[in-house]
This record gives structure tokens, sequence and C-alpha cells, in this order.
């Protein structure tokens, strides 16, 4: 454990568990919420893609972060000392191979997908992070590609051919309302290092994208007619928890705590965001949200012992 524990803080471990819920919303909705749809296999891999990928961004972005790091934050693994340049370098590559590997066992469709991720990862890093708006929307993106790996896994046939009808919308949009509540938040951590918080709109970015998006979700699943059993009275019921959470963090919240618990706070909402998701067609991703929710139940306390290890 000693050994791992830098590994563990560089790859910011607690912000791991909202990884996988990505794909596994994409793929619920992709199968449209029906259990005869669903194949284990094609589901676990795009997970598993979305993972290592997301690991991958992560170190790069320590790598890249090396120089301003050293004056900012000496205490992260690679200013410390903890974990070497090479080898940093070499699990980056190791992660991206990994998942790119994992993802062509999800089919053809999902290696395109998780190609773009990973040239959108690489952008990001090396020349657009920085850049105001651009940087958080292209982060958001990463995210959003993460959802439609999981599409990808489920219905490979959609990126070969475009179906003629409207049930490829819901697949759609869900990567959308993900990449843009990600980017909203994901601006508002640009301003961490400001010894006074924005006060302005973009605060209320993250509740505002979810108040509109989720619900034109909803009304889209009904209005084909992909929705079945209890599961949209369920999506009812998580929409408004994400929605309260994030007016908390944007509003009572946000004026007393520090920045980087706010932007820990969005995060840990995504998995509210994902359960919804997984539960919007149908209630064959009933199970999924469950243990979404209990993830998010449990995000704080696994967030103190990994920050207070």
């Amino acid at each position: 454990m000693k050994t791992l524990r830098p590994w563990f803080r560089l790859v910011r471990l607690p912000n791991l568990l909202t990884v996988p819920g990505d794909s596994i919303a994409g793929f619920m909705l992709a199968t449209f919420g029906r259990m005869e749809h669903i194949q284990m296999g094609p589901l676990l891999f795009a997970m598993g893609a979305a993972l290592f990928l997301y690991l991958f961004g992560l170190i790069v972005n320590d790598i890249v972060d090396l120089e301003t790091d050293r004056t900012e934050r000496p205490d992260r693994p690679l200013p410390a000392g903890e974990i070497t340049l090479p080898q940093a370098r070499m699990a980056a590559i190791a992660m991206a191979l990994s998942g790119l590997n994992v993802a062509l066992l999800a089919g053809k469709s999902a290696l395109i997908v998780a190609g773009i991720l990973s040239g959108a990862i690489l952008l990001y890093n090396g020349k657009l992070k920085n850049v105001p708006g651009v940087g958080a929307l292209i982060m958001g993106s990463c995210r959003g590609l993460s959802v439609l790996l999981g599409v990808a896994a489920a219905r490979p046939e959609w990126f070969l051919s475009l179906p003629s009808t409207c049930i490829i919308w819901p697949s759609m949009l869900a990567p959308l309302i993900v990449a843009l509540y990600v980017a909203a938040f994901t601006a508002l951590a640009r301003r961490e290092t400001e010894r006074e918080k924005p006060m302005g709109p973009l605060r209320w970015m993250p509740m505002g994208i979810l108040l509109v998006g989720l619900p034109c979700l909803l009304i889209m699943v009904t209005a084909i007619g992909l929705t079945t059993g209890v599961g949209p009275t369920i999506f009812v019921f998580i929409f408004c928890m994400a929605v309260m959470r994030a007016w908390l963090l944007g509003g009572p919240l946000y004026r007393i705590q520090e920045m980087p618990l706010i932007i820990g706070g969005f995060i840990r909402n995504l998995l509210l965001v994902q359960a919804a998701l997984c539960v919007a067609c149908g209630t064959a991703g009933l199970l999924p949200a469950v243990t979404l929710v209990l993830l998010f139940a449990v995000f704080p306390r696994i967030a103190k012992a990994y920050y207070s290890s």
C-alpha cells in the first residue's frame, strides 16, 4: 500500500468511482432499458476502456503540469519525487494502449469512439487546456465521449449506418448533457486558485444544464415510446435529487465552502446524473442506478479516507 499510495494520489482515486457510470448510462439508453438487449461483455469492455482512458488523461495532465506543480502543488507525486517522470510516461502509454485494446473488444465502433476520446485528451492537455472556455468544453467532451463509448458498445451498427428513425436521439442527448455539465463545473474549477470566488451566473450553470437537459431527455424517450415500467418515475426522483444537490452547491454551500469541496461535490453529483440516465427508458437500468446512488452515498467517506491517508 505504501508503494501504491502515490499512484492513488496521482490518479485521484475517489474520482474514478464516477467513470464507469458514463458508459453504463450510454449502454442502458442505447438498449432502451430492456433486459433482452443487454450483453454483459460489450458493457464491461466499454466500462474498462473508459476507465483506462480516464487514467491516461489524469497521468498526462500531471506530466504536462509538472513545472507548474513544482511551484503551486509541490506535494503532488511527480514534483515530490514519489513517482519518476519515466514511470509516469510508461504508465500513461500503458493506459492508452489498454483503453484502445479493450475498446476494440467491444467492437470497431467503440474503438473509433475511444480513438476520438484519446485525441481529445491529448488535445486538451497539449494545446487547449488553458484557453478560457475552450479547455472546459474539451474536458466536458471527454466525459461525453465516455458515455458515447457505452452507446457504441451497445449499438455498433448505429455508427456504421445511422437509423432512419428517431430512436437514436436519446442516446445522443445523454452524452451532450454530461459533456455540458462537466464543462460547466470545469470552468468553475479554473477559478480555484483565486482568493475570491466568482459570484456570477457561472456557478448556476451546472444546475441549469441538468434542469433543462434531463427533462428534455425524459420527454424525448416518452414521445418515442421507449419508456417501460417504473423507470420514468424513478428517473424523476433521482433527477430531483441531482438538481437539488446542484442548487446547494451553486447557492448556500458555494458561499461557505472552499472551491475544491464545491468541485468535488459537482463531481460526486455525476453519479446521480448517471443513475437517472440509466433508468430513463426502463427498469433494466434499475440495478446499475441503485449501485450508482449507493456510490453517491459512500463517496464522501471514501474521499475523506483518501485525503486523510
